[in-house]
């Protein structure tokens, strides 16, 4: 990878209550509108990635992470035409407290809100990215095992490529 690449990892949560799954609703300022996402966000250096997983959902939610439970899955994305490379690791958290409240500083998110576990899957396949949805969809349907690897490249047309997923071990075909 050439040195001038930026290399950014990234935490999201799944949160569940009972059924239901934590959603927060964001708009980037670079997105064209905003959407309902799992809350998350880049790890700033020098945080272990349970740290950074337990200051994005307190500042996203207003929920403080007691345990963040198991690794739900790792999604990678390689963008070369944008000179960037990020690894999003996502926790399915094992407890939590607190009541919802949006507080985000960076003034991103504007809403939490958990939702029965259907609508959070069709809110989520949505989503534009499809480094975003695809992974956080199939794990909630119960079509991977914790711990699924997704690979991605981005192409020239900004769509998301499935170059690999590693589930159980085993690679598959994209």
């Amino acid at each position: 990878m050439p040195p001038h690449r930026r290399l950014y990892h990234i935490v999201a949560a799944l949160i569940c209550r009972d059924d239901d799954v934590l959603l927060v609703r964001q708009q980037g300022p670079g997105d064209a509108q905003a959407t309902w996402a799992l809350p998350g966000g880049v790890a700033e250096p020098g945080a272990l990635l349970t740290e950074a997983l337990a200051r994005e959902v307190r500042e996203e939610t207003g929920l403080t992470v007691r345990n963040p439970g198991r690794l739900a899955y790792v999604a990678q994305l390689d963008n070369a035409h944008e000179g960037y490379q990020s690894t999003t690791f996502t926790f399915a958290v094992g407890a939590w407290a607190g009541a919802l409240r949006a507080g985000d500083p960076d003034g991103l998110v504007a809403r939490a809100r958990f939702m029965p576990r259907l609508e959070a899957v069709e809110t989520l396949e949505r989503l534009p990215w499809r480094v975003m949805h695809e992974p956080a969809v199939a794990y909630l349907r119960g079509d991977v095992a914790p711990g699924a690897m997704w690979f991605y490249r981005r192409d020239a047309d900004g769509a998301d490529q499935l170059v690999t997923l590693l589930a159980g071990g085993a690679p598959e075909e994209a």
